[in-house]
Order: C-alpha cells, then structure tokens, then sequence
C-alpha cells in the first residue's frame, strides 16, 4: 500500500488571507484608477443619485468603450489591486444597468457592448465573474475612516453603494465584522494543521489551544451578525438593496439569463453569504459533510450550490480551501481517535460544531426577518430564492443539519 502523501505546511500568506482581517485584504483597497478609467469613475461618484433619478442606464449607454488587453494598458503598469477596484467600479455599474428601477419587471436583460465586454475582460482578468458577488460588494468595497486605528464598526467605510443609504453599507460592515471576527479562528486552524504536520510531543496540546481560540472565534463571529438590526432596516434591505445583489439565474426574472453584448448569454447566481470562504473553512477543520457524493453518486442539493459559490470566491481563497481538504491528517479524525484517552478535546470539538450551528440559526433568523416577512402574503418560505439562485430556507436548514452531524460522540 502506498504510503500517504505528507502534510504540508500552510502559510496564510501564500493564499492572500490577512492576518488580522481573515479573507479581507491585508492592504486596504486601491480606490483610484489610472485615467483611462475616468468615464467609469464618474459614474460611480454619482451612482446613488443617477439611481434615484433613473438616468443610470442613460448614462451607461453614452460610454465610450474601454479596450483592456495588454497592448492597451500594460503601460499603465496597473497592480493587483487596482485591477480588482476595477472589477468592483465595472460590476456595480453593469448591476446598476441591469437592476436600477423598483419594479421587478423592468430588468435589462441585455447590457450592451460598452459596458459588457470591457467588464467581462477585467472580471477574467482576476479570475471573477462578471455579475455581483460577495467580494465585490464587501471583500474589496471597503477602506478605514483611520487608517491608524482598528478595523471595527465605528471605522469601516463603503467605498461604492447603490443607494446612498446607510441601511446598505451597514449590511456590508456587517459582513466585514464578521470575517475580522473569523481571522484568530483561521490562523488557529492553519496552526492546527501545521501541528499535525509536524507530528510532535507538542501535536495533542498545540490543537487543544487552537481549538479554544477556533470556539472564541465562533462565538465573536455570532456577536458581529446580531449587530445587523443596529442600523440596516430590512425593509430597506429588501425594498431597496436585495436586487443590487441578483444574479441571472431567476427564472422569473431572468429566465434565458442576461446577454452581455459582445460576449454571449450567462447565467450567474448573484451575491451570496455562501460566497465567502470563513464557514468553508471551518466546515473542512471540523469534518462537517455537505452532500458531497461519493465515487459514482450524483451529488446533493447543498454541495452543488456551495460547489458554484466556491466559483465565485477569489482563486487564492479557492486554493486555500483545497489545500485544507487534501491535508492527510485531518483534525475530526485526530480528535476522534483521542476521545477515550481526552475526552475533553471531543467536547470542545463538539462544542465548536454548536457554535457553528448557532451562527447558522442567527443567519436562518436574519434571513426570515429580511426577507421572508417583506414578501406580502408569504405562503411558503420554501418558494423563495435568494440572490444566490437557491431556495433560501430549504438550503439554510439543510446545512444546518449537516452541522450538527458532525458532532463527536463514543461509540462502544
């Protein structure tokens, strides 16, 4: 039999994952373009108010359109940053075009040429779809009102919004508080990992300590959710942001998908929660299954849809994911072998799945109240889909229940 592949050493550097910010950059978003990208940038600083006054796609068509290949701008000399600011400038345009009037049956289902394919090229270019995802509007949307001081509530600003309304950018603090909340936790499971890696005297301690700080994490994670009511209504999250966030595969609303002109007919799923890679993380740490198939099987609802939310995450995330998933010693299957020797570290393993789910009953519950309670003469919860494309609550709570499955208990 051949021998398992050896543990490899991560490095949370090698996968662009910030230290003290998790998933969020380490350097704070370039939000300035060269000037070739003027025409783009004027939109935006008047994004909210060409919304209110319903003049965005006017707007849009009269632009001239921007060649981005090499030829064209490797003079400009442009960085990594800067190329993802433009992909964030390209996408809330291109939203705005598709999304700006109230009424759900004035969608643009055609973008035209202008806009399409220089978004289109620039999304390639960082390896993102073109359509409004969770790195769009929160990862790379972000700078600090001080730079000298902490990344918190008080301090993190919105770049771009589409309304103008406070409601808005909270909703994407929120989320940033939320992955500041998850950074300790994800440097403690590379440190986990790492401690299995090198297989010493110190191994069975090391992840105890790390687990402690994975749990602290959790539960300051669940902390940074409930503060969502604060300041964003979710009457004005539904009847005034949700569609911003959409994607092209509602079949009411975009049954053939949308045309981007010059490039061809896609159909995206929208933002998502389920965009963001901190609960990927914890879910491979702690063994916690999704439907994945087995050799030969068709795969489940739930791994399908996170399997396209992983698409729509920034590569180097992606890459992070995976290089957890093919580490040969996993910590579920260290934990599970102790558990009659230190049946403390199953406990807190156990009680890490708990709080996982918890956050996970916190999200159930926003999303009742931001969604489901807007929709007049609600029926079903299970008929609603999310910007995602998915049934909200048939997906929530099966991913919850797959949580709770993965708690450790002694068998006999």
């Amino acid at each position: 039999m051949d021998a398992p592949p050896p543990q490899k050493r991560l490095k949370l550097s090698d996968f662009d994952i910030s230290e003290t910010r998790g998933f969020m950059p380490e350097e704070i978003p370039c939000k300035k373009l060269p000037d070739y990208f003027r025409s783009w940038e004027d939109i935006i600083s008047d994004l909210p108010q060409l919304i209110e006054r319903k003049e965005i796609r006017e707007r849009v068509e009269k632009l001239d359109q921007l060649e981005i290949s090499e030829a064209t701008l490797g003079k400009l000399e442009m960085n990594k940053s800067q190329w993802l600011w433009a992909y964030v400038v390209a996408t809330f345009i291109g939203q705005a075009y598709i999304w700006t009037n109230k009424d759900d049956t004035d969608v643009k289902t055609t973008v035209p040429k202008c806009i399409a394919v220089p978004w289109s090229e620039v999304a390639e270019k960082v390896e993102l779809p073109p359509v409004q995802t969770y790195a769009t509007a929160c990862l790379y949307n972000w700078y600090l009102a001080d730079p000298t001081k902490p990344t918190d509530e008080e301090n993190l600003k919105s770049l771009i919004i589409y309304t103008g309304l406070l409601d808005e950018e909270w909703f994407y603090i929120i989320s940033l508080l939320v992955e500041v909340a998850a950074a300790p936790g994800i440097r403690a499971v590379v440190e986990a990992y790492n401690a299995l890696a090198s297989n010493s005297d110190a191994t069975e301690d090391t992840l105890f300590q790390c687990m402690k700080k994975i749990l602290e994490s959790a539960k300051n994670m669940s902390a940074a959710l409930d503060k969502m009511y604060k300041k964003c209504k979710p009457e004005k999250f539904f009847g005034d942001l949700r569609r911003f966030q959409r994607g092209s595969t509602d079949k009411g609303l975009t049954p053939n998908g949308i045309t981007y002109e010059g490039v061809g007919v896609k159909k995206l799923s929208g933002a998502s929660a389920g965009q963001s890679s901190t609960l990927p993380v914890f879910d491979i740490f702690l063994g916690i299954k999704h439907d994945e198939p087995e050799e030969g099987e068709k795969p489940g609802r739930v791994f399908e849809y996170l399997d396209d939310m992983r698409k729509h995450m920034p590569m180097e995330h992606q890459r992070f994911l995976e290089a957890l998933k093919e580490q040969p010693k996993q910590p579920r299957e260290y934990v599970k072998e102790k558990m009659k020797t230190k049946p403390e570290m199953a406990a807190l393993f156990n009680s890490i799945v708990s709080e996982i789910s918890r956050f996970r009953e916190k999200h159930i519950t926003l999303v009742q109240k931001y969604i489901f309670k807007q929709i007049p003469n609600l029926t079903s919860y299970e008929k609603v889909t999310g910007t995602g494309g998915t049934p909200i609550q048939v997906f929530l709570v099966d991913v919850k229940k797959n949580t709770n499955k993965a708690k450790l208990f002694p068998t006999s």
